[in-house]
């Protein structure tokens, strides 16, 4: 009996089968091993593919050096990015070019005075789905010219364009003429028309005799400016026999930020015919004459610029007189009032325009209402006391109004000193018998006192 019943509980015990724990722990241990062999199969075929995407990056590159080696005209050689996709993989192949000079030295187009003499092609071939770890495909040669560039007679031009990133630019016509302004010049007319910018943003006159040239970048027309704030600017350039001549310039398209002239003005502010204007950025500051505009009581004006990433600082007067390099005039320049006023505070500049397109700002102009019923109105910038705060005005400026009527007009001025005639003709001599004394004049509340009794200061801190 003890025997029957020992072989029951064996056989319900048999048929109970796994316990739950039993079940997690073989399904875990099953999880384990799927994942395992399934990171083994992706390991492989990303390998697989990693491989066989390198011999093809390879034979891309292989194939770009052999294409530059059976380039007859070495200069027909340039750098650039080109994407082609192959069973599926996009493959990106960027080539960089250079030329070493006759001194050994590298660069994109050629650098120093000695004569181009071979010319570098590096290749580089990535792919989509790349490993990080793994290095894109590089190839690299050496290509000589089938024959000299130059002779001992003669000289090189080398012009390189680049925008305001510093990237090459490409397709900007170049041109080449003997510069009649020197004399004697030994230069002769360029025969056959330099070629524009290349990938690299290089272009060649190559066998010039040596002298004085003029080099144009650019075309009057075509939106560009130079980092000079000069369209289609033309350079003065000297060949010598034996050498290179590097000319390297800046060209990009002008932005254009729109400028709000003393925003709030009451209706029937006048502004100068011709209002200079003063751009400070990351190059030397730049002043030039802008036209207002006024409509739907609101006056702008705007200018070409190039570029600069940092934007501008913009403030209404003329602060450097071109082409010196020296301030001619302070006083436009919120930022050399320098001296604390009464309260305290000092001059700050508007902060900066960006030069993307649709880029604005605003330009603050005090007002001045003047009593008078004459035709014209002209304020002439004049020097102050070191009382007044203002840094100085070396060099004066005369900016005219015209007044359509009445017995009053309410004019913009820039920061600074001024003294304002009332003359019936724009061409009228400013002098003592048409000043008008201040207490004619309305001036922005916080001026500062000035004894004498023609003379007022605009002052850009706040009271």
């Amino acid at each position: 009996m003890n025997r029957l019943n020992t072989l029951f509980h064996d056989n319900e015990s048999r048929d109970r089968g796994f316990t739950l724990i039993e079940v997690l722990v073989a399904m875990m241990v099953f999880a384990i091993i799927s994942v395992i062999v399934a990171y083994s199969l992706t390991l492989s075929m990303t390998l697989t593919r990693n491989s066989r995407s390198s011999e093809v990056a390879a034979n891309l590159a292989a194939q770009q050096i052999d294409v530059a080696r059976a380039t007859t005209d070495i200069f027909d050689v340039t750098g650039g990015i080109v994407s082609q996709t192959l069973d599926g993989t996009t493959y990106t192949i960027t080539k960089q070019v250079g030329w070493v000079n006759s001194a050994g030295a590298a660069s994109d187009c050629g650098s120093g005075t000695s004569i181009l003499q071979n010319k570098t092609l590096n290749v580089s071939v990535s792919w989509d789905g790349k490993n990080p770890s793994t290095t894109p495909v590089q190839a690299s040669t050496l290509l000589a010219p089938a024959g000299p560039i130059n002779d001992p007679t003669t000289g090189t031009i080398i012009v390189h364009v680049t925008d305001a990133s510093g990237s090459a630019l490409p397709g900007v016509p170049i041109a080449a003429k003997v510069d009649t302004t020197v004399s004697p010049n030994t230069a002769a007319a360029v025969p056959t028309a330099p070629d524009p910018t290349d990938a690299d943003g290089c272009s060649y006159v190559l066998k010039v005799a040596p002298g004085t040239y003029a080099i144009t970048v650019g075309k009057a027309g075509d939106g560009r400016i130079s980092s000079k704030q000069v369209q289609a600017p033309s350079f003065q350039t000297n060949v010598t026999a034996g050498q290179s001549s590097v000319l390297d310039v800046q060209y990009d398209t002008a932005a254009n930020p729109l400028l709000t002239l003393s925003p709030g003005a009451p209706l029937g502010t006048l502004f100068p015919t011709s209002l200079p204007m003063t751009f400070i950025s990351q190059g030397d500051p730049y002043s030039t004459a802008v036209t207002p505009s006024t409509l739907l009581l609101v006056t702008t004006a705007s200018a070409p610029l190039f570029p600069w990433g940092s934007g501008y600082n913009v403030f209404a007067g003329q602060y450097v007189q071109t082409p010196a390099t020296q301030p001619s005039c302070l006083s436009v320049d919120p930022a050399q009032w320098v001296t604390p006023n009464a309260s305290g505070n000092v001059g700050q500049r508007q902060p900066a325009v960006g030069v993307t397109p649709g880029s604005g700002t605003t330009v603050l102009m005090p007002l001045v209402t003047v009593k008078t019923s004459s035709k014209w109105i002209v304020a002439v910038s004049t020097a102050a006391p070191a009382s007044t705060g203002d840094p100085g005005c070396t060099k004066p400026m005369s900016l005219a109004f015209p007044v359509s009527s009445g017995n009053a007009a309410t004019i913009a001025l820039p920061y600074g000193s001024w003294r304002v005639y009332a003359m019936s003709n724009k061409t009228d001599t400013p002098g003592a018998s048409n000043q008008v004394k201040k207490t004619d004049l309305t001036l922005p509340a916080g001026s500062p006192v000035y004894p004498d009794a023609y003379t007022f200061t605009l002052d850009p801190r706040q009271p």
